[in-house]
């Protein structure tokens, strides 16, 4: 009985036949680990509705709309937030900064229930715990309405 190695054949520029070895192997210690590792939950597919990819996002965001909804930059403590928790009128605070997440509900890959499970509060820990690889700074900059600060 021999215990070949997995390969796969590829042909090089040369039209030379190589056999390179299928990595991870299947018996080893990078596949076991990774099955032996719990998988965060399964997250449902979000359908968004036509004209609401990240592309269309990034063509509202240029189109020069007001997408902030207040005249100018202001302070505000999460009693003040937490006044902006509807579908029609949602903010968020994230890392200090807050937020007018209204006009992207419906951009949000997650959907607008996902998205709603921050507004009207400091989305901060969540938003950490599922998208800390994604620059909330370039994505929102036309919504940022303001900043953060302790209740007196």
């Amino acid at each position: 009985m021999t215990s070949e190695t997995p390969s796969f054949s590829l042909i090089n520029p040369d039209n030379q036949e190589l056999h390179v070895p299928e990595f991870p192997a299947r018996d080893g210690p990078q596949r076991l680990v990774a099955a032996a590792t719990k998988q965060p939950r399964n997250r449902e597919k979000v359908r968004l509705e036509p004209g609401h990819s990240p592309l269309d996002w990034a063509k509202l965001v240029n189109s020069g709309k007001d997408l902030r909804g207040v005249p100018c930059f202001g302070r505000y403590t999460l009693e003040d937030i937490r006044k902006h928790k509807s579908p029609e009128d949602a903010w968020t605070a994230i890392q200090g900064k807050v937020y007018n997440i209204t006009p992207y509900l419906k951009f949000h890959p997650g959907g607008v229930k996902d998205l709603m499970r921050i507004a009207g509060r400091d989305g901060t820990k969540l938003f950490m715990m599922t998208h800390s690889w994604v620059n909330m700074d370039y994505l929102m900059e036309k919504c940022l309405v303001g900043f953060l600060v302790p209740s007196n």
